[in-house]
């Protein structure tokens, strides 16, 4: 079933006139061309420049699409001209869609937001998180000065994009704990080259001046 999310998501993101890769724990399955584990949700990265297209490609194909604006709340984007983009992250969902529960605010097109997370069974739902990118380097959203060549941070594996795990397990890096990260990081370390190990081990440093536990978990694997 995961797999069949995946292709679907490909086959329905190739149309749009904008680039994207699947990430998140997708992302992690791509790269080990296996599961290891059940998803809430699909994650698609794409770029900030192509954020209207995004949104009015996937308008036109039906579905509705909010974007979150932090505290619980998400506005729902009828039109490109009026957006918050308080965050860098909205979210496309289907009629019938049952992962996602929206109660009305007293502020026009705003809603309370709750998500159910036991995870996803059919393509109702994508979320899309935006990155900058410059002429040749995926940039990363917390600190742009650390970046990764296009052509590495984005990987093909049957036709699908998908972002490299080096840059998925950095984004993962800032919350260890959340259920699922952890086996993310487990499953795929053995599994990147010295290159990408030593890419992460680098940027974690960046951001993590005082310690970060997959430093030293980083530093043993490529022992």
């Amino acid at each position: 079933m995961q797999k069949n999310i995946m292709n679907e998501t490909n086959d329905l993101l190739r149309a749009g006139d904008f680039d994207y890769a699947i990430c998140g724990g997708y992302a992690i399955e791509l790269f080990l061309d296996r599961e290891i584990r059940k998803h809430s949700d699909i994650d698609v990265s794409v770029y900030w420049q192509d954020r209207d297209k995004v949104i009015l490609y996937m308008q036109s194909l039906g579905w509705s699409v909010y974007e979150m604006c932090g505290g619980g709340m998400a506005h729902y984007i009828t039109d490109v001209k009026f957006q918050i983009k308080a965050k860098c992250n909205i979210f496309c969902f289907k009629s019938g869609c049952n992962l996602v529960k929206l109660s009305p605010h007293n502020e026009k097109d705003m809603y309370y937001l709750d998500f159910d997370h036991t995870g996803q069974d059919r393509l109702d739902f994508i979320e899309f998180l935006f990155n900058n990118r410059n002429a040749d380097s995926f940039l990363y959203a917390r600190n742009e000065n650390i970046s990764l060549p296009i052509s590495m941070a984005i990987i093909i594996r049957r036709g699908i994009p998908y972002l490299a795990p080096e840059i998925v397990l950095l984004y993962k890096s800032t919350d260890t704990e959340r259920e699922g990260y952890q086996l993310d990081y487990d499953s795929v370390i053995a599994k990147m080259t010295v290159e990408q190990k030593k890419w992460l081990r680098a940027a974690l440093n960046i951001m993590n001046p005082s310690g970060h536990k997959w430093i030293e978990e980083n530093e043993a694997s490529s022992i």
